[in-house]
């Protein structure tokens, strides 16, 4: 290949980049084949068409076509639907979903694709208050006149199995979202307002909550109000509300005009193309809106927070649609300064300016007159704009790299100069702060107050979320997002019912302490994932200094009676989550003395974290051991933690097996009379098979990477595969036709199908608390098999002495009903289709799925991980075989033992597929 730079290069003309269709010769670099740059264009989530990457964000608000391909107008408002009415609703934004192309429904009364929520409606007043709202009102009139029975309906899946509860309780949902102007029981009104003959259309009261299908049996207070916010709206003149007079967020929903002067006119103006018709508020401040209404809308939650933020919430439903659209984009950025440069938005308006303004006087955004922190204006700078300060201030190396230039001003900005020593005289590092500041030009951010508040919301609303989700550097997108995909009925949850006993938080003290607590432990978490382990050890001690300060709080008290599913919010929770990271820090930086002395502390409580407990007996023994080479306290740490109940499974066989190397050992005959009388922990041996594939040559210490050729024999086809796949390959050889490489999901998933209404089952407190959760607080704690003791003893009978034809029925009645929905122990994916699945459960038999099902029902924390990794069946003899597969360099782990062991014991074909690797030139498949 000819040099660029060479003479005759200059003279041949330029070739075109691009590749063309004849060009038939490969690259000669590899690395062609690893090139990792970033795709030009991404799928958009929604409408899955390809979009430039960067300009996704305008696609999304502009261009989306929807998710059945409608026009924006239409698609976008149909896919995010109407929020229904209440306190904490603009009113633009309940008419604005006039202009949609087909018939839309609140995500309050549907789910999924035009799904109305009948156990909610059961719970409701069969009286609802008549609104009128002009011609809308009488369009919604006309259309339920004349629709004809409104008989119930459900999803496919539901229909065709039957899966609702209550299939006589479900009803046709209306052509309009507006489902407050739904007539009473007994009468309807006509065009003209007057009462009519009721037909049976609709359901008889609107749901308060973003329930999906779900039932809510609320506490004490909430439900009235939240059911009082849907049934008023402001009568035409009466006087808006007064933001000075408190801002409480009680006084909302009666007044009903929250957003009067924001979204006011959006979807004013009738049907798209219309005179003065403006599309509806955009996802993400409908999303937004939901996450509020169903916080603010329980009595519980209310009351964690004061006036002064009840205010704020009230401050932000004031702003114009504009101002409400911007704060929301700008809170769902991370936290830092932004320039005013690079703020473009043209879906909220051309010209920012105004709205900025706006914000900034109502006290969400500070503008730069408030940044006088040089670190941040330092980070706010560009490269080249850095550079440009360095040649300003002189800096040994002007051209060096940003990270290096803001080390070096912040040096700088730290020395003493003979100017500052006169009166009056500014130091060098304000100096520094003007010029940048002059350099960044104008410049904001999201006030820290007001941020606070709608965060803590956030974390109410996703506090059955693992705290481990919480995004804190994003303002909750994760949070936002789920809302959206189920609008968009993108996303759906199980059917369930909503029952909120206890009260998790004490005080609005209590919660802002959680809160902390979480954001330190996602801080932790951030700079463990980067590698940056000094920068976690130093906020890990922070927090261990706090958490000494706080562990005394009468409080914390009240937690202790919590049961152990709620007790996981608690401030105390989290604060033992983070010393137990800070364990594994100090083991990272090789300070096994410290690490030994938190594992100590840790074990010496038994209220927080005790699923935790057998991670930290068997690691505090690894480190007396080995580490420490402390044999007689490594011998007594062994026997505490066997005789500890908390310990279970793959730790339980760890401890043992360490104890038997210790006895086994030259070095331990002195403390043998300690090990004599540990119990015993036992798995019996099962099968090992072992075969051989070709390995592709790598570096790194990634996973295997195996060649495998497949096809007919006459054009085989070479391809690269995981040891599973060359597994598969081998046991297909074999004879089993069929084969699942799913590890543990595949099992899980065959009991979520044929436990789920046990899993989503009624009368159990506090294990349901909102509308998006995909399985039961109580699911990973022994609570879960006692609460539900004789539903899940009568189901594993069933099963046990189920027929293959009965097996197949079940799991087929549960996934036509049920399909799609978000279940944390269902991958819907795992199995290519019904049939595969009813084939599967028709080979295992009953008593192996009972036996599987009971262990992951009574454990699931401890035995959702070490299933064997494939499954293989023959569809005509119906022999099944479950393999455990071993490449090079890898061994069988405690869990792994253990699973064997019980599924041998229930009667299972198992065996261990250990792959040696062979070279290149070596033979395959053997």
């Amino acid at each position: 290949m000819t040099s660029e730079g060479g003479p005759r290069e200059a003279k041949r003309p330029r070739r075109s980049l691009s590749a063309r269709k004849t060009d038939s010769k490969p690259s000669c670099s590899i690395v062609a084949y690893f090139n990792n740059a970033p795709p030009a264009k991404l799928a958009c989530p929604i409408c899955s068409s390809m979009v430039p990457r960067y300009d996704l964000n305008q696609h999304l608000d502009e261009g989306c076509a929807g998710p059945r391909g409608l026009p924006q107008g239409a698609g976008q408002a149909q896919a995010q639907g109407d929020t229904a009415p209440g306190k904490l609703w603009p009113a633009g934004a309940r008419d604005a979903v006039r202009g949609s192309a087909r018939p839309r429904t609140s995500p309050y009364f549907t789910h999924g694709e035009g799904l109305a929520c009948s156990e909610q409606d059961e719970l409701r007043s069969p009286h609802v208050r008549v609104v009128s709202l002009g011609s809308l009102s009488s369009k919604l009139s006309r259309r339920c006149a004349g629709a004809r029975g409104c008989a119930p309906r459900s999803p496919p899946s539901a229909r065709s199995a039957g899966g609702d509860h209550h299939p006589e309780t479900r009803a046709e949902p209306l052509e309009s979202s507006q489902k407050e102007n739904v007539c009473p029981v007994g009468e309807r009104t006509d065009a003209e307002g007057a009462k009519v003959p009721r037909k049976e259309c609709g359901p008889s009261a609107p749901a308060p909550a973003p329930l999906s299908p779900c039932r809510e049996e609320s506490g004490p207070a909430g439900v009235g109000a939240l059911t009082d916010l849907h049934l008023h709206e402001r009568a035409p003149g009466s006087p808006a509300h007064d933001p000075a007079a408190g801002g409480s967020i009680q006084n909302l929903p009666r007044q009903g005009d929250r957003g009067d002067r924001g979204v006011e006119n959006q979807g004013a103006g009738g049907e798209p193309g219309e005179a003065g018709y403006t599309p509806p508020p955009p996802y993400y401040l409908q999303s937004f809106l939901v996450v509020l209404r169903a916080v603010l809308g329980n009595a519980d939650d209310m009351l964690l927070f004061d006036e002064h933020e009840k205010a704020t919430v009230t401050r932000f439903l004031d702003l114009s649609a504009s101002g409400q659209k911007l704060y929301v984009r700008l809170f769902q950025r991370k936290l830092s300064w932004i320039k005013k440069s690079k703020l473009e938005y043209e879906e909220i308006a051309a010209d920012l300016t105004p709205v900025i303004e706006e914000l900034c006087h109502a006290g969400f955004l500070q503008t730069e007159s408030e940044l006088q922190e040089l670190s941040e204006v330092l980070e706010l700078l560009s490269s080249p704009e850095l550079k440009t300060l360095a040649k300003t201030f002189h800096l040994a190396n002007p051209n060096g790299q940003k990270q290096q230039l803001v080390d070096a001003f912040l040096k700088l900005g730290r020395q003493r100069s003979v100017c500052t020593w006169g009166q009056g005289q500014p130091a060098v590092s304000t100096v520094i702060l003007n010029r940048a500041k002059g350099l960044a030009g104008p410049c904001l951010r999201v006030c820290k107050g007001p941020r606070a508040v709608f965060s803590r919301i956030l974390l109410l609303f996703s506090l059955a979320d693992s705290a481990e989700d919480e995004e804190a550097a994003c303002g909750g997108q994760g949070q936002l997002s789920t809302v959206l995909l189920v609008n968009l009925g993108r996303l759906e949850f199980p059917s369930y019912t909503v029952n909120r006993k206890t009260q998790v938080f004490q005080d609005r003290e209590d919660l802002i302490r959680y809160t902390a607590a979480v954001h330190t432990l996602s801080d932790i978490s951030t700079a463990m994932a980067n590698g940056n382990w000094e920068e976690a050890r130093e906020l890990s001690q922070v927090a261990k200094r706090e958490w000494n300060e706080l562990k005394n709080h009468p409080s914390l008290r009240r937690h202790e009676e919590l049961p152990l599913f709620l007790r996981c919010f608690t401030v105390g929770w989290v604060y033992t989550r983070i010393l137990s990271r800070t364990v594994e820090i100090l083991q990272r930086l090789h300070l096994y003395e410290e690490a030994v002395q938190e594992l100590e502390s840790l074990l010496s409580q038994k209220i927080y974290c005790p699923d935790s407990r057998g991670r930290w007996w068997d690691r505090l023994a690894l480190n007396l051991h080995q580490h420490l080479k402390r044999l007689e306290p490594a011998i007594k740490c062994i026997a505490e933690g066997l005789a500890d109940p908390e310990v279970r499974t793959g730790h339980r066989l760890a401890l043992h097996q360490r104890a038997v190397r210790l006895r086994e050992s030259a070095s331990c005959k002195r403390f043998r009379h300690l090990l004599r009388g540990l119990p015993e922990v036992t798995v019996e041996e099962v099968k090992h098979v072992t075969i051989t594939g070709r390995l592709c040559p790598q570096r790194g210490m990634g996973k295997s990477v195996f060649v495998l050729e497949t096809g007919a024999a006459a054009s085989p086809t070479t391809v690269l595969c995981s040891v599973e796949k060359l597994a598969l390959e081998h046991y297909r050889r074999s004879g089993f036709d069929q084969g699942i490489h799913g590890e543990g999901s595949t099992f899980s998933t065959l009991c979520g199908l044929l436990l789920w209404d046990v899993i989503f089952m009624d009368g159990i407190p506090d294990v349901f608390r909102n509308a998006y959760q995909a399985c039961p607080l109580d699911l990973c704690t022994d609570s879960f098999f006692a609460s539900r003791r004789l539903a899940l003893e009568a189901r594993l009978q069933m099963i046990h002495s189920a027929s293959a034809e009965s097996l197949r029925a079940q799991v087929a009645a549960t996934w036509r009903a049920q399909e799609g929905r978000a279940a944390a122990l269902v991958s819907w994916d795992r199995f290519a289709s019904l049939q595969e699945a009813q084939d599967l459960v028709s080979c295992l038999g009953g008593p192996l799925l009972s036996g599987v099902c009971r262990r992951l029902a009574t454990d699931f924390r401890h035995c959702r991980g070490g299933l064997p990794d494939l499954v293989v069946w023959n569809s005509q003899s119906h022999l099944f075989k479950l393999v455990e597969v071993k490449g090079p360099n890898d061994r069988l782990s405690p869990k792994q033992m253990i699973w064997l062991d019980e599924l041998q014991r229930l009667g299972a074909d198992v065996e261990v597929c250990h792959v040696v690797a062979v070279g290149a030139k070596g033979q395959g498949l053997s």
